[in-house]
């Protein structure tokens, strides 16, 4: 009891943990991989910062790095919540790379809006342009190049306009003719094969009717012949919007490697703070 009442006067020190180190903890622990640890950290600086007057660290800084952790250690339900709890520019840009990662540019490029591009400038534009030509907007992201001074990066972007890709729906239309569509989307001989098929189907539905075989004939056009028929089709829409996913790797790979769309697009910590101050 003794022991206990000389300790007292300890604990009735008010003693005030030091946020920067904090701080520098949760870094620490982030860009060694620990991002569950860090998220943990970067929580008790976000408490511990709410009794702090000093203004030692700054809150939305924090929190955004806290989403960040929380994304990169797979939680992306919380993270989101986080983000899209919070304002200001460099939180739309955060946004912006996170859901072209996600593969949604197009909702990337809306979430650049013009405040963010009137406080970062050229960046911004660019950003917005790497998400609209991820999205396959090539006039608009050429606008948006322009905006950010990339007058060569623009220059090629606006000549994918020019790509050949095949329409999906005119493969399936065409796959009325089994195999036409097919080869219009760029599979001939998967379209020849598709014909065989489907002719050596009819022959045995028209041989088993001209047969009095009705029962056979049902049989076939059931089992066999709807099945290729309707195969055809989907195989056509597929083989042509494969054709496109690989024009538009062909013609954007390139140009992401010359102008560093990984770089550009790459979001850490250090990201994160050069956008807290733009």
């Amino acid at each position: 009891m003794n022991a206990l009442l000389a300790l007292l006067p300890f604990f009735a020190t008010t003693h005030e943990p030091d946020l920067t180190n904090i701080e520098r903890l949760a870094d620490s622990l982030y860009a060694y991989g620990s991002f569950d640890a860090a998220a943990l950290e970067y929580k008790r600086s976000i408490y511990l910062s709410s009794f702090d007057t000093t203004g030692s660290v700054d809150s939305l800084l924090t929190r955004a790095k806290l989403a960040l952790s929380l994304y990169r250690n797979g939680e992306q339900k919380e993270a989101d919540a986080i983000l899209y709890s919070l304002e200001g520019p460099m939180v739309r840009m955060a946004r912006a790379v996170l859901l072209i990662e996600e593969g949604n540019p197009y909702l990337a490029a809306r979430a650049v809006d013009s405040a963010t591009c009137e406080t970062f400038g050229a960046p911004a534009y660019r950003l917005r342009g790497w998400a609209y030509m991820e999205a396959h907007e090539f006039k608009k992201a050429s606008e948006e190049f322009c905006k950010a001074g990339e007058d060569s990066l623009a220059v090629l972007v606006a000549e994918l306009v020019e790509i050949k890709l095949k329409n999906p729906k005119t493969a399936r239309l065409l796959s009325i003719i089994p195999g036409l569509g097919e080869a219009y989307a760029g599979r001939p001989l998967f379209g020849l094969w598709a014909l065989a098929v489907n002719a050596g189907d009819t022959y045995l539905i028209i041989n088993a009717i001209l047969k009095q075989r009705y029962v056979d004939a049902l049989l076939v056009y059931t089992f066999l012949w709807q099945r290729f028929y309707a195969g055809s089709m989907a195989n056509a829409d597929r083989f042509a919007s494969d054709w496109n996913e690989r024009a538009y790797k062909d013609a954007l790979d390139p140009i992401r490697e010359r102008f560093g769309e990984r770089e550009a697009l790459s979001l850490d910590l250090a990201a994160l703070a050069r956008l807290s101050a733009p």
